[in-house]
C-alpha cells in the first residue's frame, strides 16, 4: 500500500456526479459563494445519462398551465405515490432552470455538455474527474467529505467538506439497451454503507430496445435522437382501461409466450413525439420492440436517498442529494411525462446545491485523521492485493444471470423473488468479499460489482416487501394495488447487526385518492388478471 500515493484536498461543498443535477449543483453553489469541489467517475457535463437527455417539462403559468392540473395528472399516473413537495419544487423552479439552458448556450444542441463544462470551469469549481468515490467520511453523525481512488494511476484521492450533495445518478445491472452501463448505484451504496435510508427501488423503468439491433445504446428502434434539449408539452391523463401503462406491455406479452409483439414506429411516428422533435436520418418504419434494456434501472427519480424533506435534504447530516440519486418520486411509482426527468434533474440540482452551500456556511471543517484515510484506503485496493478469487466480470455475469429474466423484476411473484435473492445473498456473502483485480480498470469493476449486488439486494427485498401492484412494480401474486396498506414508500437502511431493514412510510393523509372514487376511476390502468382479482 506504500506504493499508493494519497492526495487529500478541501472544500466547502462536495459534488458528487457530474451530470445534469451534479452541473446545477456545483454552479449554484458556487454561486452562493461555496468553494466547490467536484468528482465523477467519468467525464463532467458527459456522464451518466446526460448526453442522453434532449427533453425538458417547463411548468408555466403564462402559457396556461395549471398547478392544480399537473398535481391531478402526475398523482393519477404516478398512482399516488408521488412525492407532491417535490412536484411543487419543480413547478416553481423549472422555468428558471430553462432559462439558465437558455442562457448558457445549451438550447439547439446536442452537444450541450460542452457547455456545462463550460458552466463549471467559469464558477472555478475544482474538477476530479476519472475518479471513483466508494466511502462517504463520516465524523461525530455528519457527513464530511468522501474517499475514492483515480482510474489512470495508482492514487487514493480524499476530499473533506462541510457538506456533500449527491448527485450521482441512479443505475443498472450493466444491460445493453440504454447508455446505463457506467452507472452501477455509486451513490446509493456510499450513503447506505454511511447509515442512509434508501427508497423507491421496487419500481423498475421499462424502457425498450429494437430487437433488431438490441445493444444499440445511442437510439431507440434504430434511430439516432436529435436536435437536443427540446421544451415539452404538460403531462396527459393515461387512457383508460391500457393495460400496463408504460413500457409493461412487451413484459406481459413475454408472460404469455407471446413476444416481442410490439411493432411500432419508435417515438411517436413519423413526425416524432413532440413538437419540433426531428430523426436524424430516414425514418425506419415500424420497428419490433423488446423489454429490458434498461434492467436493473429504476423510473427516474423513483430509486436514491429517501429525503427528509421537501428541500433536498437526506437523513444524514451534511448529506444532500439531487437527480436521480435522490428518491424524490417525483413522479411516482411509474414515469409521468417525457421530460420530467432532465427537468427534475435540473431543478433538484440547484436547489440542492444552494442549501449545501448555505449549510455549509453555518459548519467549522472537520479534521479526518490519516489513520481512517487509510483504513479506507487499504479496503479500497485490497482486490489488487489478492492472487486469486472472483473476477469482477464473472460475479457480475452470475448477477446478471439472477436478476435479467423477465420474471424476476418485472413479473414479479414471492417464490421466484426469493429464488432471486438467495443467489444475491451468496454472491454478496461469498463473492464480493473475494472479489480480485488486475489492474485499475478491474478494480473499478469490482466496486462496480458490490454495488451492483448490494442494489439487487435492495430491490428483491423492496419487490417482496410490497404486497400489491402499483405503477411498474406488477407482482402476479398480489395483481390489484392496495391502498389501505401500501399507499406508502418502502424504505431501507442497515441495522445495528449490519442485516438490511425494511420499513414502510406512508404519504401524508392528504394525499390519498379519496376511497369514494371507484377503484376503477382512481387507477386507469390495468394489470393483468386485476379485475379477476378483485372480484373474488
Amino acid at each position: 500500500m506504500t506504493d499508493i500515493e494519497l492526495t487529500r484536498l478541501e472544500a466547502d461543498v462536495l459534488v458528487i456526479g457530474g451530470g445534469i443535477a451534479g452541473v446545477f449543483a456545483a454552479v449554484n453553489a458556487a454561486q452562493a459563494g461555496a468553494k466547490v469541489a467536484m468528482v465523477d467517475k467519468g467525464t463532467i457535463g458527459f456522464s451518466g445519462m446526460s448526453i442522453w437527455g434532449d427533453t425538458f417539462c417547463v411548468f408555466d403559468e403564462s402559457e396556461g398551465h395549471s398547478r392544480d392540473d399537473w398535481h391531478k395528472v402526475v398523482s393519477i399516473k404516478g398512482e399516488y405515490v408521488n412525492n407532491r413537495d417535490y412536484l411543487d419544487m419543480m413547478l416553481d423552479d423549472s422555468a428558471a432552470r430553462w432559462q439558465d439552458l437558455n442562457d448558457w448556450g445549451a438550447i439547439g444542441t446536442d452537444k450541450f455538455g460542452k457547455f456545462f463544462r463550460k458552466q463549471v470551469k467559469a464558477h472555478n469549481v475544482i474538477m476530479i474527474e476519472r475518479t471513483m468515490l466508494t466511502d462517504l467520511l463520516k465524523e461525530d453523525d455528519r457527513i464530511v467529505g468522501a474517499v475514492g481512488f483515480s482510474l489512470d494511476r495508482p492514487e487514493c484521492i480524499s476530499v473533506t467538506a462541510r457538506a456533500v450533495v449527491m448527485c450521482a445518478g441512479a443505475g443498472g445491472f450493466k444491460p445493453h439497451g440504454f447508455p446505463i452501463s457506467n452507472m452501477t448505484f455509486d451513490g446509493d451504496a456510499m450513503a447506505y454503507r454511511a447509515g442512509a435510508h434508501i427508497s423507491g427501488k421496487e419500481f423498475p423503468d421499462t424502457h425498450l430496445a429494437s430487437a433488431a439491433n438490441p445493444g444499440f445504446s445511442w437510439g431507440i428502434g434504430d434511430i439516432k435522437w436529435g436536435p437536443g434539449i427540446i421544451k415539452t408539452d404538460p403531462p396527459k391523463l393515461p387512457k383508460r382501461g391500457q393495460e400496463g401503462g408504460l413500457g409493461m406491455q412487451p413484459f406481459f406479452a413475454a408472460h404469455e409466450g407471446d413476444a416481442p409483439l410490439v411493432r411500432n414506429p419508435p417515438m411517436g411516428g413519423p413526425q416524432g413525439p413532440y413538437p419540433g422533435f426531428k430523426y436524424r436520418g430516414e425514418h425506419p418504419g415500424p420497428t419490433v420492440m423488446v423489454g429490458g434494456g434498461s434492467t436493473g434501472m429504476a423510473v427516474h427519480k423513483a430509486e436514491g436517498i429517501a429525503p427528509a424533506d421537501g428541500d433536498c435534504g437526506t437523513d444524514l447530516a451534511g448529506l444532500f442529494a439531487a437527480g436521480d440519486a435522490l428518491s424524490s418520486m417525483l413522479c411516482g411509482g411509474k414515469y409521468t411525462s417525457i421530460g420530467f426527468s432532465f427537468s427534475g434533474s435540473a431543478v433538484q440540482g440547484a436547489r440542492a446545491g444552494k442549501v449545501a452551500a448555505d449549510y455549509a456556511a453555518g459548519q467549522s471543517p472537520k479534521k479526518v485523521g490519516d489513520g481512517r484515510i487509510n483504513a479506507i484506503k487499504e479496503r479500497i485496493f485490497a482486490p489488487l492485493n489478492r492472487e486469486k478469487g472472483f473476477s469482477p466480470a464473472w460475479t457480475t455475469q452470475m448477477l446478471q444471470a439472477a436478476t435479467f429474466p423477465y420474471y424476476v423484476l418485472y413479473i414479479k411473484s414471492e417464490d421466484r423473488l426469493l429464488g432471486a435473492l438467495s443467489n444475491i445473498m451468496f454472491l454478496a456473502g461469498h463473492c464480493v468479499p473475494g472479489l480480485f483485480a488486475r489492474d485499475l480498470h478491474d478494480l473499478k469493476n469490482a466496486h462496480e460489482a458490490a454495488n451492483m449486488i448490494l442494489n439487487a439486494e435492495m430491490k428483491l427485498r423492496a419487490s417482496l416487501s410490497r404486497k400489491e401492484s402499483r405503477g411498474t412494480h406488477y407482482r402476479e401474486d398480489y395483481p390489484t394495488r392496495d391502498d389501505n396498506n401500501f399507499l406508502a414508500w418502502i424504505r431501507l437502511f442497515q441495522g445495528n447487526d449490519g442485516s438490511m431493514q425494511v420499513k414502510k412510510v406512508p404519504i401524508p393523509e392528504a394525499w390519498k385518492p379519496s376511497p369514494e372514487i371507484p377503484y376503477e376511476e382512481r387507477y386507469p390502468e390495468r394489470f393483468p388478471r386485476e379485475m379477476e382479482f378483485l372480484t373474488k
